[in-house]
């Protein structure tokens, strides 16, 4: 299974639900309209490479949006943030690990950092990962408003995790901010 972006516990799975059903009512800042979405892309850099051993891996996450829709003007922006994990090719790895942090640097030149303390991980028919991740923004634009956080990553080469490991995964990515 996918080790790359910390994956939760079974457990976190329903938790994620549960805050879905938070996240999608309709709420008095702002009646259920979306303040940000954005689509783009996520890439994901290990160092060393993910093997079939599970290692101590350096995990780098950077998103790059180019189409947002707004309420503020935003039209593009980027995002990162790095972690270390013991990670494998074939392992679900920190299940109850510390929230993800990224800063988003938008085209206005505005920030949001988003703490996102809730992330799934399902495997997809096609032999793609699909990371959801739910949280808040913590300050900058939108702070005080919910995040969700999609990316959809390729299936790991299993030759290349039998051989010189899997340096880097990139797949289409969503962020919307409520």
């Amino acid at each position: 299974m996918f080790a790359g972006v910390r994956a939760r516990a079974i457990c976190a799975t329903a938790a994620l639900a549960l805050t879905y059903g938070g996240l999608l009512m309709p709420g008095p800042a702002h009646a259920g309209t979306a303040l940000l979405t954005c689509t783009g892309t996520q890439t994901v850099t290990y160092h060393p490479p993910l093997t079939n051993t599970p290692t101590s891996t350096t995990v780098e996450i950077r998103e790059t949006y180019t189409s947002c829709l707004d309420t503020a003007g935003i039209a593009s922006g980027t995002g990162s943030f790095s972690l270390t994990e013991t990670a494998s090719c074939t392992s679900v790895n920190d299940p109850l690990g510390p929230p993800d942090r990224p800063v988003y640097d938008w085209n206005t030149h505005q920030k949001s950092g988003v703490t996102f303390t809730v992330t799934s991980v399902d495997r997809l028919g096609n032999g793609t990962t699909q990371v959801t991740a739910a949280g808040t923004v913590s300050s900058g634009f939108g702070e005080g408003s919910k995040a969700i956080r999609t990316a959809t990553l390729p299936d790991l080469s299993l030759a290349a995790c039998a051989g010189s490991g899997v340096r880097q995964q990139s797949g289409p990515a969503t962020l919307t901010l409520l």
